[in-house]
């Protein structure tokens, strides 16, 4: 069993379902991604992948209004979660 793919896992079902704040999910990805060590190259590019995604998650509209193509809002960012939960599944086949 990979170990850190099921904990993301996890921390993504929780967003999802609406079991951990928006905020407090993008400070426990961000803070869990960074201090990661063992993760194999495909888990590693997807969550990496994300990691982007999440810090560029904010609730300030001049800078969503300002660059649209780079911030996210929650919606959005809740896409990308999706995304990536549908594919960190298939990583498990």
């Amino acid at each position: 069993m990979n170990r850190p793919r099921v904990d993301y896992e996890h921390m993504l079902e929780q967003f999802l379902r609406g079991a951990m704040p928006t905020k407090d999910f993008q400070a426990t990805y961000l803070s869990c991604f960074k201090n990661e060590r063992e993760l194999d190259e495909p888990l590693f590019a997807l969550l990496d992948e994300l990691f982007g995604d999440v810090d560029s998650f904010t609730t300030d509209p001049r800078l969503l209004a300002e660059n649209p193509d780079f911030y996210l809002d929650e919606a959005r960012l809740r896409e990308k979660v999706r995304q990536t939960a549908a594919r960190l599944s298939k990583l498990k086949r």
